[in-house]
This record gives C-alpha cells, structure tokens and sequence, in this order.
C-alpha cells in the first residue's frame, strides 16, 4: 500500500519536469535557428538565445554547455526522429530494387527526402556550414551509421551470413553519406524543384545502378 502511494504521488512529478525540460530545450532551439537565419551562427551570442526564448541564462547552461552544444544536440534530435521514423517501415519496403512497371522508389529511400522537406529550414541551416566543422562531421557520421544499420536490416532480410563488398564498407558508407548530403544541398538550394518521390527515385537510380545506366542511349 505505501509503494503504490510513493508511485501515484512521485510519478506524475516526474513526467511534468520531463515535460518542462523538453520545452525548455524547444524553445532554446527555436530560438537559436531564428537567430541563425537573421544573423548567421557566427554571430549569435547566448545572451540573444535566452532573451529570444524568454529563458535565464542560468538555466540554458543547466542544459547545453555552449550554443554549438545546442546546435549540435538539436542535429542530433532531428537525425533521430528519422531514425525512429525508418526504424517503422516494414522490412518489405526496404527493396533497393526499381519495380520497372511502376517506376517508384522505395518508400525507405522516400522518407528521408520526405523528412528533409518537412524540416527544411532546419536542414538549411545545418547544411549551409553554420558552426565548426565538427557540426556537419556530426551529420555526417549519423548519416553513416543510420547507413550501416540499413545495410544490416537488408542482410538480416535476405539472410545473408557475410558481406563481401568491392570496396570496403567504411567507404562506401561515406560515400553515400556525402552523396546524400551533396544532393540534398542541392535540392534546398534550388527550392526543392522535384517532388520528395522523384528525388528518391533518381538518387536511387544513381546509388544502385551509377553512371553507366544513368547514361545509357
């Protein structure tokens, strides 16, 4: 009886701080972005972040040790909503093959364009070099791994014990990282002028069959 009294008064305690902490940490993001969008990373000082988030300093600092910590946890916020958002498609939408009657991507290969298009100014931020280097060396070793976890899944699927690639693993996953990254770039540089699906399709088409197909008569 006193355990379940301790639970029912400590438990909703305990998710309202979680609760405050998660709206803390969003207003400090959002502030941060707007702020980069209107003076560049550079420039933005944390006095500028809190007064815009309408927050302390003292309690930034309980949070995010200096503005890149923010903006590289934020990245890595993101990231991992796309991860768990992947993470939910079934294994049969995984195929890395092009359906020739159909002409449509994989819906794996769409969701990241998908994500991308939702946050764009988010990933125009990051992509356009705002923060140190370690910001986009950040995004791209998240890249990297969420690739290598894929690749495993497709394994695990066609139950393939072993993986014997051309070249070794840790270069292709780098170049296709940066391949994506390039061509996303690009994409949100340009205003995004091919829907999510035909972005999939064509990086698709470029990953799994390269220059010779792209290029054939």
């Amino acid at each position: 009886m006193n355990n379940y009294r301790q639970m029912s008064t400590t438990e909703p305690a305990r998710h309202k701080i979680d609760r405050r902490v998660v709206r803390t940490r969003r207003l400090l993001r959002d502030a941060l972005f707007a702020l980069i969008l209107e003076e560049g990373f550079d420039a933005v000082t944390i006095e500028e972040i809190t007064e815009r988030a309408d927050l302390g300093r003292t309690t930034f600092y309980l949070h995010y040790r200096d503005k890149e910590d923010l903006l590289l946890q934020s990245i890595g916020e993101l990231v991992d909503d796309l991860i768990g958002r992947m993470a939910h498609v079934p294994l049969d939408e995984w195929s890395l093959q092009i359906d020739p009657a159909s002409e449509a991507p994989s819906p794996a290969i769409v969701l990241p364009f998908q994500h991308v298009a939702e946050h764009a100014h988010l990933y125009r931020i990051i992509l356009r070099g705002e923060g140190t280097y370690s910001v986009s060396r950040r995004l791209r070793d998240i890249i990297v791994q969420a690739s290598d976890a894929i690749i495993q899944v497709l394994l695990g699927r066609e139950k393939m014990a072993t993986l014997e690639p051309q070249v070794p693993l840790e270069v292709f996953l780098n170049y296709l990282a940066g391949a994506w990254i390039g061509l996303i770039t690009w994409w949100l540089e340009n205003e995004m002028p091919y829907t999510q699906e035909q972005m999939a399709l064509m990086f698709q088409k470029m990953i799994i069959h390269g220059a010779p197909e792209i290029f054939r008569s």
